[in-house]
């Protein structure tokens, strides 16, 4: 048996079982068309299946799978289409467990941890559907889990850090993200030797880390102790542990998580935190070497190096296809849902996870989304939106306030199931990428070359990120936007900037080019003649670069560059030489310098001022070497003699 429960216990939840069959609910077949359900029963049935036959399993544990189903149906945690969805797997189910488990008399007796794979095999060989990723589709893995799971919380009453499966949901404090639907934490495969230390570290572990992240460190943990155990089978705790153990474990590792890189390296850095964390807090089963001797930093991979391709952004092709289109969407209450994804680039948790009587706020600028987000710890964090999404979100509360009670929504969600399984919680993020899914097949929604577009929830964060900075919203301000937790992490979405300027670059190449005209007109050019054209795109210079027309040209100094030549470059070249003869010339530029600054003065044109000062200043240093009859050459007679030189070798 894989946990462990007094008889009194067992005794007493077998009467409440019989209790609650002693109606219609102890029959084997139920029909949804009988006026027992009247009340659980949709005016407009439109599900095929009107029976489910629950004689194919033995008696009692028949009579524990009407209990479960009877009591969720009772309680409004489960729908009624539900139930009946699940007659073909439960059919299935009963001749499983005929065959790999005739002796037991209770769900509760099954072991947790090998069974799936049995349960998915025992499919695979009845032709049963597996998806493209080799998992089973959902009435079929959900049905053992939901089994299994109610019947352990049913018979065991011990303290939930007891148990060798923990249900999250039982344990104060613990992180759950509500959006999905995982709760256990399993031990029922880490070797009993090890087990109770492994459960002592979790239990640490839950204090600050989410269930996902502790279920990663439970297989990082299993895994080790598997094989530590199979090397030392006498051993009780860790305190030999070598070098050399852990080579051979690295060794086995390695070929063990082949193929599966971010696995690997995750789970490598669970057991080093493991091994850390158990001498810090000075564990009686901890290693006596020192982790450093233990565990070296080269074992553990580095990540590999994120590219361009890893932030998954919408292009504006396809949200211009969605949005078109998202009237369709089904069911209707995820469209919200999706345009608030769209609006504020927050995480489908952070949506999800949005209440109805503090979401929105008014300030003197208008409406802010506000919320708290749970990854990383911000309190009541807020975005800007528009009035149109203000409007949005502003029915959806209307409307939950009407239908919200203590019992369907005592945290008052904004978005929440108001009966079945997930009573009181909101939705299953993975619900709303299916629909969005099922909306881009129904419509056809592509992109650019054509293929069905693939919709991630996640991916509007990406866009709003990328739209953040492409719009020039400085890096900080993007960061406070996402509520990341350092600037590097919005830095990923920066690197995008390059990809989508050459996109603009591209797209205003198809809509044509300008080049300047003999006549100084600027005009369209055809983009089959560039390459005969000296093409000067003007519109860009126009916006980026100074572009000052010169006796022999233009400047193309870009605007926030200073230039220090820009007035006459030549007064500051080494090489320019100039004689008495001259004198005349620079009378003459001295008078209009003097003009240009009088006039600057009179505008306020300070800047030019200085510059046409410092002009003059240099006309007039170089003036007063001419009238002594000498000559103005910065390289000298060196310099003289070298260009002439330079010329006889020519």
């Amino acid at each position: 048996m894989s946990i462990a429960y007094s008889t009194q216990t067992t005794v007493e939840k077998k009467n409440k079982i019989s209790e609650l069959l002693s109606g219609y609910w102890g029959n084997d077949v139920w029909d949804c068309r009988d006026s027992f359900f009247d009340s659980l029963r949709s005016e407009k049935w439109n599900f095929p299946k009107k029976t489910i036959d629950f004689s194919g399993f033995r008696q009692s544990i028949r009579n524990e799978i009407k209990y479960m189903y009877a009591y969720q149906l009772k309680e409004e945690k489960i729908k009624l289409t539900t139930v009946f969805s699940y007659g073909v797997a439960l059919k299935h189910f009963a001749e499983f467990l005929s065959k790999q488990y005739p002796h037991i008399t209770s769900i509760a007796e099954i072991p947790h941890a090998k069974v799936l794979l049995q349960w998915r095999s025992f499919l695979i060989d009845r032709g049963i559907k597996i998806n493209d990723k080799g998992e089973l589709t959902s009435h079929y893995k959900a049905i053992f889990n939901q089994l299994y799971s109610f019947f352990v919380n049913l018979y065991d009453t011990r303290d939930e850090y007891e148990k060798d499966v923990w249900d999250c949901r039982n344990i104060p404090g613990a992180k759950i993200t509500e959006n999905k639907s995982q709760y256990l934490l399993d031990f029922s495969n880490v070797p009993l030797e090890f087990r109770e230390l492994a459960k002592r570290y979790i239990k640490y572990r839950t204090t600050n880390n989410s269930q996902n992240q502790c279920t990663v460190d439970i297989v990082a943990l299993r895994l080790f102790f598997n094989h530590i155990h199979s090397q030392e089978p006498t051993w009780k705790d860790l305190t030999m542990l070598t070098r050399k153990h852990m080579e051979n474990y690295l060794a086995w590792y390695r070929g063990h998580t082949e193929g599966m890189v971010a696995m690997h390296i995750k789970c490598l850095v669970s057991l080093r935190k493991f091994l850390e964390y158990s001498q810090q807090a000075m564990f009686p089963e901890a290693p006596e070497l020192p982790v450093v001797c233990l565990l070296f930093k080269e074992d553990i991979p580095k990540q590999p190096q994120r590219t361009d391709e890893d932030v998954k952004y919408i292009s504006e092709g396809v949200l211009q296809q969605l949005e078109e289109n998202l009237e369709h969407l089904s069911p209707s209450e995820y469209i919200p849902i999706v345009i608030l994804l769209r609006a504020s680039g927050w995480r489908i948790s952070d949506i999800l996870n949005l209440r109805y009587d503090t979401c929105l706020d008014r300030t003197s600028q208008g409406w802010y989304l506000c919320g708290d987000i749970p990854k990383t710890q911000v309190i009541n964090h807020r975005v800007p939106i528009t009035d149109e999404v203000y409007a949005v979100v502003k029915a959806v509360v209307e409307e939950v306030k009407v239908k919200s009670t203590p019992n369907n929504n005592p945290n008052h969600l904004l978005f929440v199931r108001y009966d079945g399984k997930r009573k009181g919680r909101c939705p299953d993020g993975a619900y709303i990428r299916k629909a969005l899914n099922r909306l881009a097949k129904n419509h056809h929604i592509v992109d650019y070359q054509g293929n069905v577009f693939h919709f991630g929830n996640h991916a509007f964060r990406h866009t709003k990120a990328v739209e953040l900075i492409n719009n020039g919203m400085p890096i900080l301000h993007v960061q406070k936007w996402l509520a990341h937790a350092s600037p590097e992490m919005s830095l990923r979405y920066a690197k995008v900037l390059d990809t989508t300027m050459r996109k603009s670059w591209e797209e205003a190449n198809q809509q044509g080019l300008f080049k300047i005209g003999e006549n100084g007109v600027i005009k369209k050019i055809d983009v089959t003649d560039i390459q005969n054209e000296d093409v000067i795109e003007w519109e860009y210079i126009r916006q980026n670069l100074d572009a000052v027309r010169m006796p022999l040209g233009y400047c193309m100094k870009p605007k926030k560059l200073e230039c220090q030549t820009q007035l006459n470059p030549c007064l500051t070249c080494r090489n320019l030489c100039t004689t008495p003869d001259f004198i005349p010339q620079y009378e003459l530029e001295i008078q209009e310098t003097k003009a240009l600054i009088q006039r600057g003065k009179a505008q306020g044109q300070n800047i030019w001022v200085e510059k046409n000062q410092t002009l003059l200043d240099r006309y007039e240093e170089i003036l007063g070497v001419l009238k002594t009859g000498k000559i103005h050459h910065k390289s000298g007679k060196k310099g003289r003699e070298l260009v002439g030189e330079e010329r006889v070798n020519a």
